[in-house]
């Protein structure tokens, strides 16, 4: 067949072996990066979920303190009232 070469077996097989080696390496090196960027991804999950609890409790708080407010704003005006009087 025309622009076909011819190899021998033992050229063939040290080819695919270098291939494969070379296949090997570049998957470890993708399977470690993988597994740096996965355990960076728990961690910031992580801090996400406790900084979302975070912000709950604040919002709590803050609807809290609104009441608290709203209550003295009560008392001050019934007692400034009753001076009034």
């Amino acid at each position: 067949m025309a622009g076909y070469e011819s190899s021998s077996p033992s050229q063939v097989s040290s080819l695919d072996l270098n291939d494969y080696n070379q296949l090997l390496h570049d998957f470890e090196e993708l399977h470690n990066e993988a597994n740096k960027i996965s355990a960076l991804n728990n961690r910031l999950k992580g801090l996400n979920n406790w900084l979302e609890n975070k912000v709950s409790q604040l919002e709590k708080e803050i609807a809290d303190l609104k009441i608290d407010f709203e209550h003295l704003e009560m008392i001050y005006s019934n007692s400034t009232d009753c001076f009034r009087n």
